[in-house]
């Protein structure tokens, strides 16, 4: 970690008390006037740092500077993360990251934008990606599993988010198989796989993740309008973004970290059915022009979700929009 990250990272960590100078010298192994210098660096950069005399130094409880520095000062992982890229605007982090595996990225690589020109969510639908709203982030993975299991991949991806944004939110999250994390039917974040790999051998896999953070119900036009939302809506107070990446990175760190150790699903899926707005009810499935009805029963260890049909029988579903059908309230999700 670079000097100044330290220096914000134990400014992050002692919030609302003051550190002294001299505490920060001996700590980052540079002068006085070295710690001076990067303080008012970080201050250039937008973050609210007292400074008293005999006192030392002191940063604001509340900040939502949103950088490569103010993400990787909050962020304690040993994998996702360790090559972080931040960019004020790009096409797609997707395709950013992409572009880095083909070229021999190491897996953690994690690609963090301000805005993107191109954000795509599943589908090939258009993602809204404005400015100094969201987060818009991809990690590379590079798994040892079967090409036909990176849908636990999602799941677990999806596991870790709903993880990650509950101590900032008012009321639970929910998860729609096999991606879309909803609060009160209203989607606040989507997750997008891409993978890279041959019949039998991944080469990389690259999980899209977008966040509608501090969007006001007027950011939010059109169709769009009932159907999406952000974790504002939902919490008292602005949110900061370089803290919920962190959080979403080390969640996201625990749960497949563990998933490769352990070759089990077991942990991610029980979070998953924990969150889930899709076991339990009767959905219609959408492939194509093809739709089935049928009620969703579990989701297996490959991804897959387990249904049974009208007539009985049961399906497993790998691919397909789901629309859950929830008649106590009158809404679809």
């Amino acid at each position: 970690m670079k000097t100044k990250e330290t220096l914000l990272k134990i400014l992050v960590n002692n919030k609302g008390r003051f550190i002294s100078g001299e505490t920060l010298s001996e700590k980052l192994k540079i002068s006085r006037s070295a710690v001076w210098k990067h303080i008012a660096e970080l201050r250039k950069e937008g973050y609210v740092i007292s400074a008293v005399s005999r006192r030392g130094y002191k940063m604001g409880v509340y900040q939502d500077v949103f950088n490569r520095c103010a993400i990787a000062s909050q962020l304690n992982s040993t994998v996702l993360g360790s090559n972080l890229i931040f960019c004020d605007e790009i096409d797609s982090t997707n395709n950013e990251l992409k572009r880095l595996a083909a070229n021999g990225a190491a897996e953690g690589t994690v690609v963090v934008a301000e805005t993107q020109l191109s954000g795509r969510g599943r589908r090939g639908r258009a993602w809204n990606s404005k400015p100094n709203l969201g987060i818009y982030m991809s990690v590379l993975l590079k798994p040892d599993i079967a090409p036909e299991n990176v849908q636990v991949i999602t799941l677990a991806a999806s596991s870790a988010v709903c993880n990650a944004i509950m101590p900032f939110i008012d009321i639970k999250p929910g998860i729609k198989w096999p991606n879309d994390i909803l609060i009160e039917n209203r989607k606040v974040c989507g997750i997008l796989t891409e993978m890279t790999a041959e019949p039998e051998k991944i080469h990389s896999v690259v999980v899209g993740i977008g966040i509608n953070v501090n969007h006001e119900e007027d950011d939010f036009c059109g169709e769009l309008k009932n159907t999406a939302a952000s974790l504002r809506c939902f919490s008292k107070s602005d949110i900061s973004r370089s803290m919920l990446t962190a959080r979403v990175l080390e969640e996201f760190e625990k749960l497949y970290l563990d998933f490769i150790k352990n070759k089990s699903t077991d942990r991610f899926l029980n979070i998953w059915r924990s969150f889930s707005v899709t076991i339990g009810y009767d959905i219609i499935i959408y492939q194509g022009d093809k739709t089935i009805k049928a009620k969703a029963l579990d989701v297996m260890d490959n991804g897959c979700l387990l249904v049974q049909t009208q007539d009985g029988g049961r399906q497993l579903i790998s691919s397909g929009e789901v629309s859950v059908q929830v008649p106590q309230n009158g809404k679809n999700q």
